[in-house]
């Protein structure tokens, strides 16, 4: 694909650093000279390798992974000995995790290294002459460094803040007020020195203010200590209003087909992506995403292929998630509940999902980017070049209609649903529940929902499903301690019923647990990973870790 020449650049740097944070003493640009950088059209490749660190985030074992397996929305259960794999997933899903879950030196490590990178080019930029193109690039890389930290304050709350590229590796964590201080003052300062129409996965001024206006939204998360949710103040909603707003002004849209928005064919052209990460089915270029749920035999989804060569069988939506969704929400069609092997047969997935002994087929599947026919097979994976969104247009309008419902204008927050619903085609053509107000009024007369916030985090779950969000909404609406399905739950010798095969043999079919709460305010933040701790004597670890 064309539109990752520049990424391509500098492909391996991609995986340079991946061990080392604390030092973050990285340097790429020794061998550049000064006019490498003072020609314009070299820029671009300059900043790729800072780019190029977003790649770690959309899998599995980090960014994604963490935000979605330890939500009420994603379940890695095992199915016999399969994914097992020390406990590591089980840890995540039930809210059990400790400072040794084996991805933490990850999830700590990728957005480092690409702070590091970040830090490096500033400097060299800085060094020059500061030209229109150089004052801009400089404003995109500022940007990347401070999303980079979101990252890191999201998930670790106190982190060291560091701005240079040579340090001693022992710079004190700044609390998290003051991580979410920085970032929101790096993008206030840049925020308009970037382009309102940027070349397809670059950063504009969309995703600045996307990002601020997510971050006011978790004022009540990201100001506090880490151990502490509050409503955010009338101030702070007015400013996502704003930027949300700012948002909607710069020519994105949703798309009228909801599963056309993950298309690949669309990808260069896409309208609703505000920011997001390239992948192409390179090996190691691509991502992972297409093969952690897929039943092994499966040859056919809805009738169509599944090209992706590698087929793992392990991620699947929660059964209450799924059962959310309305029949007539054509958001539904994400998932699939059966599949066709190869020799014609159909094999059904059960909804009913357990944490411990889930068969085969139990769990449904998704099917949110379309298999990638070019994808390339490898030993362990496939590498498929669908592209990640990290913010979507969709996502800008329900932050809008969520700080209006929170400031009391529940008409107008209904009238923002409204229209990604119409604008969107998200529902069947005449369904009565096409209309927020009367959805609403539904769920709330059913007992679904309590209040608008409610539905408005229904409407986030069904319109961002699996896009690595869920964690965080959960922690923002005060529900992320709550009980939940298989929730700090051990393995059940009651939750199984003995059901029936095709040939009439009866077997065991293990059924969802109710869960309990989570076991504390510990679990908003993860633990810095112990090597971190040691190397840095002024950093601490979380409390309760």
């Amino acid at each position: 694909m064309t539109k990752n020449k520049w990424i391509k650049f500098f492909a391996m740097a991609s995986l340079i650093g991946a061990s080392s944070c604390t030092n973050l003493d990285e340097e790429l640009h020794s061998s550049v000279t000064d006019e490498y950088f003072q020609n314009p059209e070299n820029l671009p490749s300059a900043v790729a390798p800072v780019y190029a660190s977003l790649r770690s985030f959309y899998h599995h074992e980090n960014y994604w992974g963490f935000n979605q397996v330890a939500s009420d929305e994603t379940l890695v259960p095992t199915r016999g000995g399969d994914w097992y794999d020390g406990g590591k997933w089980l840890q995540l899903n039930a809210h059990t995790w400790d400072a040794n879950h084996p991805h933490l030196p990850g999830l700590w490590n990728a957005p480092y290294t690409g702070i590091a990178r970040a830090n490096s080019l500033i400097e060299s930029l800085d060094s020059f002459e500061q030209t229109e193109d150089i004052i801009k690039t400089k404003a995109e890389v500022r940007f990347l460094r401070a999303y980079y930290y979101f990252v890191l304050m999201d998930m670790f709350g106190n982190v060291p803040l560091v701005l240079v590229s040579l340090h001693d590796g022992d710079t004190p964590a700044s609390s998290r007020p003051e991580v979410t201080q920085f970032i929101v003052d790096e993008l206030e300062a840049i925020k308009d020195l970037l382009p309102e129409n940027p070349a397809y996965a670059k950063v504009g001024q969309g995703a600045a203010y996307g990002l601020l206006a997510k971050i006011y939204l978790n004022a009540g998360v990201y100001f506090q200590d880490g151990s502490t949710v509050i409503e955010p103040t009338s101030a702070q909603l007015d400013k996502v209003i704003e930027y949300t707003s700012k948002v909607e002004t710069l020519g994105y849209s949703v798309y009228s087909s909801y599963l056309e928005t993950f298309n690949l064919g669309n990808e260069e052209t896409n309208s609703d992506y505000v920011f997001s990460i390239t992948y192409t089915a390179d090996d190691p270029l691509g991502n992972h995403g297409n093969s952690w749920g897929v039943h092994y035999d499966t040859y056919k989804v809805k009738g169509k292929e599944w090209s992706v060569p590698s087929k793992w069988n392990g991620f699947s939506i929660m059964t209450n998630r799924y059962s959310s969704f309305h029949d007539d929400d054509l958001r539904k069609d994400q998932f699939y509940t059966e599949f066709e092997k190869v020799d014609g047969s159909i094999v059904q997935h059960e909804p009913e999902l357990p944490l411990f002994d889930a068969n085969k087929t139990q769990g449904v599947r998704l099917m949110k980017w379309e298999p990638d026919a070019g994808a390339v097979g490898v030993s362990w994976g496939g590498w498929s070049g669908n592209d990640f969104p990290i913010m979507r247009y969709a996502d800008v309008l329900l932050m809008h209609a969520e700080a209006l419902a929170r400031k009391g204008d529940e008409a107008g927050a209904m009238q923002i649903i409204n229209t990604l619903r119409t604008d969107g085609q998200r529902f069947k053509s005449g369904a009565a529940v096409a209309d927020a107000n009367t959805h609403y009024a539904q769920l709330l007369s059913s007992g679904d929902v309590q209040n608008v916030l409610d539905f408005i985090l229904m409407e986030r779950g069904w319109e961002l499903c699996w896009e690595g969000v869920r964690r965080q909404d959960l922690i923002r609406f005060g529900k992320y301690l709550d009980v939940w399905e298989n929730k700090q739950m051990e393995n059940d010798s009651d939750a199984f019923e003995l059901r029936e095969n095709d040939n009439g043999d009866e077997y065991q079919f293990w059924l969802p647990s109710k869960g309990l709460p989570s076991d504390g305010s510990k679990r908003y933040l993860f633990p810095i990973p112990p090597s971190q701790v040691a190397a840095n004597p002024n950093l601490n670890q979380n409390t309760g870790y």
